[in-house]
């Protein structure tokens, strides 16, 4: 295959991968906790889908059972496959009183799953939590030594893929009661990188056409001349 013709397709793909990113990102605009995803390169312009974990504004709800992390950090959360971690806050009771996200899987505490029964719910900086002022348990928050090993599985959830050691307290992170975090999605910068990335698309398919276009006339022109 021709060199120009290989970086052209392989422009192309990377443009589009570009660009379902970019979409998935302003889809989750209004996602509480949700963290844009970049297409990245490293030295040998191997391409990669990095996470962007910085934190996003601090919105308030009121609700008590809606919980921001402001610094880093994650909830823990059991799921039938195991732990995996959230910044998304939105939690809830269900039938057995126990604290679940919106997809209904428990929330951790330092001594498992979450229970509140009772009326006035607490929460303080250090996400100790106070029912009708008896303490219950404190929300698990964690970190990890290497973030960019987080995997996104979708519901707003992420695996660990490194060492179960790597996963540590973090240092500075303050809970914040009846906040959520709102998603660090900038829209008009994700609009103004879609247009570039459709741009980009379109001119390698310009150059594709071209390469066609000559391919046809060296095959069904250039033998013709006398």
């Amino acid at each position: 295959m021709d060199i120009g013709v290989f970086n052209a397709i392989r422009g192309s793909r990377v443009q589009g991968r570009r660009f379902d990113i970019i979409t998935n990102n302003l889809a989750n605009v209004g996602t509480a906790g949700f963290k844009r995803d970049m297409l990245t390169f490293d030295q040998t312009l191997q391409e990669s889908v990095r996470t962007d974990l910085r934190q996003g504004n601090l919105r308030l709800t009121g609700n008590p059972l809606d919980i921001a992390l402001q610094g880093d950090g994650f909830f823990e959360v059991r799921v039938p496959d195991g732990v995996r971690y959230t910044r998304n806050g939105s939690f809830s009771l269900n039938a057995d009183s126990a604290l679940v996200t919106q997809n209904g899987d428990p929330v951790l505490g330092e001594n498992g799953v979450i229970r509140v029964e009772g009326g006035n719910i607490d929460i303080n900086a250090k996400g100790q939590i106070t029912v009708d002022e008896s303490m219950v348990d404190t929300l698990s928050v964690v970190t990890f030594v290497r973030p960019e090993l987080l995997r996104k599985e979708g519901l707003s959830y992420s695996i660990y893929n490194g060492d179960k050691r790597d996963i540590v307290k973090p240092e500075e992170v303050i809970v914040k009661q009846g906040y959520l975090e709102e998603s660090n999605v900038v829209v008009v910068e994700e609009m103004t990188k879609m247009i570039e990335s459709l741009r980009t698309y379109e001119s390698y398919q310009k150059v594709l056409q071209t390469f066609d276009e000559m391919t046809y006339k060296s095959v069904n022109e250039v033998g013709r001349v006398q």
